[in-house]
């Protein structure tokens, strides 16, 4: 009981690479938030397809679920900070969907980015595509998804965000996870929290 009360603590501690990555990558997400290098414009009813998500993808792969996840929350008070006004206006005025819509999306990025990446960890480049695809998808369908699921955004919106944002996403973050992954494992492989046995 009580190895496995310090295995749980030790997973729950963050290192100082884990606090700087956290730091780095959270930055980066705010950069992406204020400037528009984070939103890309589509014709469709979002107008943007997203950046945002990159950083707590890279940095769930790099540091793990924690560091990912906290990355994401920086993400998520970024956008809720930016767009809580539109939140609120899908969630059709109730605080608590809009919160939820979000802030949980958002934090799982680099959680399941993070298990994503460690499924297909024996395969480098693949696990860095996957973990992007999949950080994408729980960004975009997450949001979008639990707005829909709670009824409160229209169904029919779906077929032109869906087709012009995932796609444009999905590419961009195959474009940005895999040659980055790619350099941090040259750099250091024991460095990424995914490779790890």
């Amino acid at each position: 009981m009580e190895q496995e009360r310090r295995s749980l603590t030790n997973r729950l501690r963050l290192s100082t690479h884990d606090l700087a990555v956290a730091g780095v990558f959270g930055a980066l997400a705010i950069v992406l938030a204020f400037t528009p290098l984070g939103l890309i414009p589509v014709p469709n009813p979002t107008q943007a397809a997203t950046s945002l998500h990159l950083p707590a993808i890279i940095a769930g792969i790099l540091s793990g679920p924690l560091v990912g996840g906290l990355v994401g929350l920086v993400l998520a008070i970024s956008t809720w900070y930016l767009f809580s006004a539109t939140f609120m206006t899908f969630a059709d005025g109730n605080l608590l969907v809009a919160l939820l819509a979000a802030f949980l999306p958002r934090i799982l990025i680099g959680v399941l980015a993070f298990y994503a990446y460690r499924a297909l960890r024996r395969w480098p480049t693949a696990a860095a595509g996957g973990a992007g695809v999949v950080g994408t998808l729980t960004n975009t369908f997450g949001v979008l998804g639990l707005l829909i699921w709670l009824g409160t955004l229209p169904v029919v919106l779906l077929v032109p965000v869906f087709s012009m944002n995932v796609p444009i996403e999905i590419i961009l973050a195959l474009i940005v996870t895999i040659p980055t992954v790619a350099a941090l494992r040259a750099v250091g492989k024991n460095k990424i929290a995914g490779s790890r046995d």
